[in-house]
């Protein structure tokens, strides 16, 4: 069984944010993700009803996987703590999680 990396993030409130993940393969190198796609959400808590997605990305030569959220999406989010996922769905319809973790965002003074 693949372990899913965590990685934990920060958001900016009323700021731009983006992030890059790359897929490799067991032996480092870079996975090729021709046909695959991405989706990747943002909780409040795992189970909440609720969620904000993220724009995903693919580079798919270098195994790239770019997940953004533009500013007018992040002025929505309140500070405090969240937790977040990126699935890919390979071009068979196989569905696997990229990569998991906590997201802190943080109070705009400006927003």
């Amino acid at each position: 069984m693949a372990v899913t990396p965590t990685v934990n993030i920060v958001i900016a409130q009323g700021a731009t944010f983006s992030e890059i993940f790359t897929s490799t393969e067991t032996d480092g190198s870079a996975s090729n993700l021709t046909g695959y796609s991405g989706q990747s959400k943002i909780k409040k808590y795992p189970a909440s009803p609720t969620s904000e997605s993220f724009s995903v990305s693919i580079t798919a030569s270098t195994g790239e996987v770019s997940i953004a959220m533009t500013a007018g999406k992040t002025v929505r989010l309140s500070p405090g703590r969240y937790y977040y996922d990126v699935y890919l769905t390979s071009p068979s319809g196989s569905i696997s999680r990229m990569v998991e973790g906590q997201v802190m965002v943080t109070a705009g003074i400006a927003t």
